[in-house]
């Protein structure tokens, strides 16, 4: 039986290279419980994050239009190997599939090989429209630029809402029921940029993207679902910038996650943490 695989889903520019680089940071850690499962094809790329990282300075955005996808085999205590892929890196294609409501080869396989889904959304860089989506509510017709989903200005809650239910109609999983597979879990990316007000994730998405925070309440297994705040950095660094926290302790203590029912006062260095969720079956 093969073995079963964590699909990276992001939209471009939704912290999906620092939180690689910083993971990657992580799991080089000798009392890190996930450990590198060989030598991964673009071990390179995450070295050039980390090193960036290392200097006190984000990566640049030519790491990610340099490869294409990313591989990380992984192994845990228990010698279960598994895959995190990130099928398509830049996020370009994640748009594609959503005009065309369909995958490539790439795509679809990687798909077909995973049955956990790790979600990346950055909610501040999410486009939200309430006037739209309360005349959705009421059966009102839109304005016309809101009309198409593949418009650039639609709305984030509809947009993922329609991803979704895409990735799993290609997927060809079962939705009858409440959804077990795929299990998921959603990291609210730059947690740091977000006014948390000592509201938990769960209470974040609820407030940002509603609809989308209903949609999958309603359609997962309450067990098969988690929303967590996520700061691969804890802090806005730039191309330039010389952190000394980077520069003087590492990357790899930089950074943190807060747990779905925990608040910000309460951050965790461990960002394996939704990936062991997801492979705690």
């Amino acid at each position: 039986m093969p073995k079963k695989n964590i699909l990276v889903i992001g939209r471009a520019n939704s912290g999906k290279t620092h939180f690689a680089g910083q993971l990657y940071g992580r799991l080089r850690e000798p009392e890190s419980s996930l450990k590198i499962n060989g030598t991964p094809e673009n071990l390179e790329m995450l070295g050039e994050v980390f090193e960036a990282l290392s200097e006190g300075k984000a990566s640049a955005h030519t790491v990610t239009e340099t490869w294409d996808s990313l591989k990380l085999p992984l192994i845990d205590e228990n010698s279960k190997e598994f895959d995190i892929n990130w099928p398509e890196y830049a996020g370009e294609q994640w748009d594609t599939i959503f005009s065309t409501r369909s995958l490539n080869e790439k795509w679809k396989n990687k798909l077909d090989d995973s049955n956990k889904w790790l979600i990346i959304i950055r909610v501040e860089n999410e486009p939200t429209f309430p006037d739209f989506l309360e005349k959705l509510a009421n059966n009102e017709k839109p304005e016309k630029k809101h009309e198409s989903p593949n418009s650039i200005g639609w709305d984030a809650n509809a947009y993922w809402v329609e991803k979704l239910q895409i990735l799993l109609q290609l997927s060809k999983m079962p939705i009858a029921n409440k959804i077990e597979s795929p299990k998921v879990a959603v990291l609210l990316s730059c947690y740091d940029e977000i006014s948390t007000e000592n509201a938990t994730p769960n209470n974040i998405l609820e407030q940002r993207l509603p609809m989308l925070a209903s949609y999958l309440v309603s359609n997962w297994d309450k067990d098969k679902l988690s929303i967590w705040g996520l700061s691969a950095l804890g802090k806005e660094l730039t191309k330039i910038s010389k952190d000394e926290g980077f520069i003087n302790e590492g990357p790899e203590t930089q950074g943190w996650i807060i747990s779905p029912d925990e608040t910000i006062e309460h951050k965790n260095s461990d960002l394996t943490l939704p990936i062991k969720w997801l492979l705690n079956d």
